[in-house]
């Protein structure tokens, strides 16, 4: 039975994969991804890989590869949504930007915002978008076919297959008064992470279920390790690619919109795509202009019609970063 469950797992990877058909990332666009991204094969989730910025050479290389007759050539439009808008990193510029929307000066994320970073994996989820629930599972399975060995208690590792990520994180010692997650590697070495803490209402949320102080440092190593593969990454930016960027993409344009309305409605399906969906629809149905379809989009992502969250507000700036550089570079 659990044979199965992988087989029919990695079958779901390799569908979402080819699903991409043209629209995953270049060569080029990736490795100017891992480079934004201060990536290397000893990168950590701490603060000295942090403060990522987008060279302004990539987004002009990325918005003018753009063809609106040609879908296939939006990858990198998705790129510009994943950095900026849910990465949230900024922008690095010898030329002068507009205001930022954000009200960063185009800086990037530093410890304690809501950044996201190649090589997140001790908080929040892990990679760039921040993995979890059923792509973390999909991830899980990933892992199994190309990665089997990749480190040390393998089967310690898989057996955290379909365990929510928070779950596993806030029973490995994050919670606790005082701290007492393990601080080394499966190696015996320091994990490099910052100590991000939990917090009452996420610990009475999270704190639940069988998992150990040592599932938590297994999960850690393996996540890592992962990070610091090329394809891993890869798979993570395709993946983002294919079940967020191309479905708001398509949606929106077949519904008249425009790519930068599909930019912020892919943001909100990057939360939740019940929410991308009701937003189209409110977009679509109150007419008006570009601008306009945007605005009606923002709305229907913090509103209890949509499923909405009112506190997603705070997200409002650096969803339209995307935007406002689309139309600096276009």
């Amino acid at each position: 039975m659990n044979r199965m469950k992988w087989r029919v797992g990695a079958s779901l990877c390799a569908m979402a994969l080819s699903a991409l058909a043209g629209n995953g990332v270049s060569d080029e666009q990736f490795e100017d991804m891992l480079q934004a991204g201060h990536w290397s094969v000893n990168a950590e989730d701490n603060a000295s890989f942090y403060k990522e910025q987008v060279p302004a050479a990539t987004i002009r290389k990325w918005v003018d590869g753009y063809r609106p007759s040609d879908p296939a050539s939006a990858s990198g439009i998705g790129l510009l949504v994943l950095t900026s808008a849910v990465a949230e990193w900024g922008v690095k510029s010898d030329e002068p930007l507009p205001e930022d929307p954000h009200k960063k000066a185009w800086q990037g994320p530093g410890v304690g915002s809501d950044g996201k970073h190649l090589i997140s994996y001790a908080v929040g989820g892990i990679g760039i978008n921040h993995t979890d629930s059923g792509e973390l599972v999909e991830l899980f399975d990933y892992l199994k076919r190309q990665h089997p060995d990749l480190a040390p208690h393998a089967d310690a590792f898989f057996r955290l297959r379909g365990v929510n990520y928070d779950r596993v994180r806030a029973n490995g010692g994050v919670c606790t008064t005082p701290r007492s997650e393990i601080t080394v590697d499966l190696d015996g070495k320091p994990f490099g992470h910052n100590a991000f803490g939990g917090g009452a209402s996420y610990c009475a949320t999270y704190r639940k279920g069988s998992t150990t102080r040592e599932d938590w440092q297994v999960f850690r190593h393996w996540m890592r390790a992962a990070l610091r593969e090329k394809d891993v990454q890869r798979y993570i930016i395709d993946r983002w690619l294919a079940k967020v960027w191309v479905p708001s993409f398509e949606h929106v344009t077949a519904a008249g919109g425009s790519v930068e309305e599909a930019m912020i409605n892919a943001r909100i399906r990057n939360s939740s795509p019940g929410t991308a969906e009701c937003a189209l629809k409110r977009a679509r149905d109150g007419g008006g202009d570009v601008d306009a379809r945007i605005a009606a989009e923002l709305s229907a992502y913090v509103s209890s019609a949509c499923k909405g969250n009112p506190s997603h507000e705070r997200r409002f700036g650096s969803m339209k970063r995307p935007v406002v550089l689309f139309r600096q570079f276009r």
